[in-house]
């Protein structure tokens, strides 16, 4: 969801009549996070394609679902989640005489229970972007060829891309998805959105001209950009980013490789339309949350606050290894303040997005 969506339309004319009356929902109830209309123009367009359900999570007052109901077809079936029971009323209000669209109220998880979808837009969850959410699953969710979009990126530069400074791993977990051939298309110079499509061949989300997904494998290094390294892989290419090069900071390429070594790597995702295989060498080296996730569970782990967020506390409970308590587990009305000490157990670690969630201890 967009922070000013509903006043970017401040401006905007000749929209579709559907659309003019879930803005006017949004501003009757003071709903600002609608979708823009960069977004909604992009979502008009993709919807025409599918052939039989396109879903939404996070629907608000309906605005991007106008957008993507005025844009489908004749039959297809329209569904939008939203967990916020007034948001999910007024939603289903301004839909109350288009029967083809269904508002249901709850978790953005609900979505799967009238999947799989032509297209999935996740713009209330599912997206993987916060420490609270966790990403869907493309291969359970979409048809075969089915697309995804992830809304409200900020349009990137650099290779990986970066967000405050540091990788931007949520976004690196599309557009590396292995079930999935994602793009970043920048819609405003502010306003970036991935748009991913599920591969149509079966079996290409883990296999791919005798590589498997996670697979290691053995190449020489043919050349090095500022971008990132290349690979021979026996005569395919293989490709190597700057943060799966190594776990160890570096500031130049020639301090880790150089063109004519033999590296041993792990096989991450397959880029068809190069061709290209992505691979790892820093996935071989030793991982610290890894070994931290051998011993994590079943103890007491005590550790200071680090950050304090509106939706909980990050603590650190090993040398940089961080993880979250959700603040509906936490007692008290108000949020434990940077430097105070918890005692915390471990009840899940993802090593992919590197996440890990704590609870108080018991």
């Amino acid at each position: 969801m967009s922070i000013s969506g509903t006043d970017a339309y401040a401006t905007e004319t000749h929209l579709p009549p559907l659309v003019e009356r879930a803005l006017a929902a949004a501003r009757a109830h003071a709903f600002p996070h609608s979708v823009r209309p960069e977004q909604g123009r992009l979502l008009h367009a993709l919807a025409g394609g599918a052939a039989g359900a396109v879903g939404e999570t996070g629907a608000g007052c309906g605005v991007g679902l106008a957008w993507l109901a005025s844009g489908a077809r004749e039959g297809v079936r329209i569904v939008g989640v939203e967990r916020d029971p007034d948001r999910a009323r007024v939603c289903a209000e301004v839909f109350a005489d288009r029967p083809e669209v269904e508002i249901l109220h709850g978790d953005w998880r609900r979505i799967g229970e009238r999947g799989p979808y032509d297209l999935l837009v996740l713009d209330g969850g599912g997206t993987g972007r916060s420490p609270d959410d966790d990403p869907a699953d493309p291969a359970r969710l979409l048809t075969p060829d089915g697309t995804v979009v992830i809304d409200d990126f900020t349009p990137a530069t650099d290779d990986p891309p970066l967000h405050d400074g540091k990788v931007d791993r949520p976004r690196l977990f599309w557009l590396r998805h292995p079930a999935l051939n994602t793009l970043e298309l920048p819609l405003a110079p502010d306003l970036a959105t991935l748009v991913g499509t599920r591969r149509r061949l079966a079996g290409t989300e883990t296999t791919w001209r005798g590589f498997a997904y996670g697979q290691i494998v053995r190449g020489v290094v043919t050349r090095i950009e500022r971008f990132g390294v290349f690979v021979d892989l026996d005569g395919s290419e293989g490709f190597i980013t700057a943060p799966e090069l190594t776990r160890r900071h570096f500031d130049s390429y020639d301090e880790v490789v150089h063109v004519g070594q033999e590296v041993t790597a792990e096989v991450l995702a397959f880029e068809l339309f190069r061709p290209q295989v992505r691979i790892s060498t820093a996935a071989l080296e030793p991982d610290p949350l890894g070994e931290f996730a051998r011993g994590a569970f079943g103890r007491p782990l005590v550790g200071p606050v680090t950050e304090v967020v509106p939706f909980g506390v990050f603590v650190r409970v090993a040398e940089g290894i961080e993880g979250l308590v959700h603040r509906d587990d936490l007692t008290g009305p108000a949020l434990p303040d940077v430097g105070t000490e918890l005692t915390v157990e471990v009840t899940d670690i993802n090593l992919v997005l590197r996440r890990v969630r704590l609870r108080p201890a018991r």
